[in-house]
């Protein structure tokens, strides 16, 4: 089944593209889709209304068709016809109750997030700052060779100091984490 473009059903009455009551069963809909189908076809007829008018047949028939999809339609039509599309609670919900939206789209359930655990946050931490300590080392004693004839030895340097710089202000956030989160959130 193709993608529900909920938009393209506010705008267009696909019961009245194909002429059909909405109680219409599956054969009704199906015999109208032949007859119209065959009056619209681009290979019959090659004007530009017909075709554009064919398009919109197909696009009803392909939501009317399935039982799924035109039940959804209906309750969607519905829904726009009584102003329930996206209505908001008629009063505010007790403290604790969830707030209830009436609409298409499931409520959102808050996921809990457990603390990285501190062992875990000091070796990352830990990890990171050897490796900022690590390149300023390199930088400062290493052989370093220019990969490319546009490069100095003086340019790399400078790259893998900027990178320690990272490196190590990293390290250090990550280790200091649980109190910058503190004290930024209260």
């Amino acid at each position: 089944m193709s993608r529900v473009r909920t938009r393209e059903w506010a705008a267009i009455d696909y019961y009245a593209v194909l002429d059909v009551a909405p109680e219409a069963g599956a054969a009704v809909i199906d015999a109208r889709y032949r007859a119209l189908a065959k009056t619209l076809h681009p290979d019959r007829t090659p004007d530009p209304i017909s075709i554009e008018r064919f398009k919109r047949v197909n696009a009803a028939y392909s939501v009317l068709r399935d039982a799924s999809t035109r039940s959804a339609y209906d309750e969607f039509r519905n829904r726009l016809a009584t102003g329930r599309l996206a209505a908001a609670p008629s009063r505010a919900p007790a403290p604790g109750v969830p707030r209830r939206v009436d609409h298409l789209a499931p409520p959102r359930v808050p996921k809990s997030r457990a603390p990285m655990p501190a062992w875990l946050r000091q070796s990352i931490a830990g990890v990171l700052v050897l490796a900022g300590l690590a390149a300023i080392a390199w930088a400062a004693l290493g052989d370093i060779n220019a990969p490319t004839a546009a490069d100095t030895p003086v340019a790399v340097q400078i790259t893998l100091v900027i990178v320690a710089i990272k490196f190590l202000v990293c390290g250090v956030l990550v280790a200091w984490y649980p109190q910058l989160r503190a004290r930024w959130h209260h």
